[in-house]
């Protein structure tokens, strides 16, 4: 098994993505916790900053450590939806697994998140941390909340990671893991991005590449 590639085979937009072809906002947000502002690397070698190098598109990097689903719910007034927002990455469900919160009310909170971040008329992916122990029910949480809400899912961003070469510590990639995280997103976005319709701010970046 490649690592770097897992199931990214014959990848396409499949279901109807909320708000795919709406083209509001301007901005491309990670919201996530301390695997997201990069726990363990320095901001530069986060995967939101490798994702944006490899896209070649501007994000916004709104992760912070120790959040759970509903202290994120509660800055996404401040940290996305005042930034308009064209497509959000919900990157949550750790920390929630860690502080052993209900499996009902992670699902509610980020129900609620990717919900009021398509009501401002961004785009929500969501990103799926399944590796052991990780996993399981909390799959099925992220694929239940993707279906529901017609947001985009990408599944299994942290497989196999758990492997110490990726690891600064027990928990947290380290530079090697988030270039592998970081690549596992850029090709389940790419078949997005072609399909989306993007702002005019971003379109202006990729209309060489697309």
């Amino acid at each position: 098994m490649n690592i770097h590639n897992i199931n990214v085979e014959n990848v396409g937009v499949k279901q109807d993505v909320n708000n795919l072809r709406r083209g509001t906002g301007t901005q491309i947000i990670v919201f996530g916790d301390s695997i997201t502002a990069g726990a363990g690397v320095t901001t530069e070698a986060a995967y939101p900053r490798v994702l944006s190098w490899t896209l070649g598109l501007p994000i916004l990097n709104k992760g912070r450590g120790g959040d759970t689903t509903a202290t994120a719910l509660a800055r996404l007034q401040q940290d996305v939806i005042s930034q308009d927002p064209w497509l959000v990455i919900v990157a949550l469900g750790g920390n929630d697994f860690l502080q052993e919160v209900p499996l009902i009310q992670t699902e509610q909170n980020l129900r609620q998140i990717v919900i009021r971040i398509q009501q401002q008329g961004a785009i929500a992916v969501i990103l799926g941390m399944n590796v052991k122990p990780f996993n399981g029910d909390y799959e099925k949480l992220y694929e239940r909340v993707a279906k529901d809400t017609q947001a985009y899912l990408i599944p299994d961003v942290l497989a196999s990671l758990n492997d110490p070469r990726y690891l600064s510590d027990r928990i947290h990639p380290n530079q090697a893991g988030h270039r592998i995280i970081a690549n596992r997103i850029a090709q389940r976005l790419n078949p997005l991005l072609k399909q989306a319709t993007l702002p005019p701010n971003l379109s202006k970046l990729q209309q060489n590449k697309y």
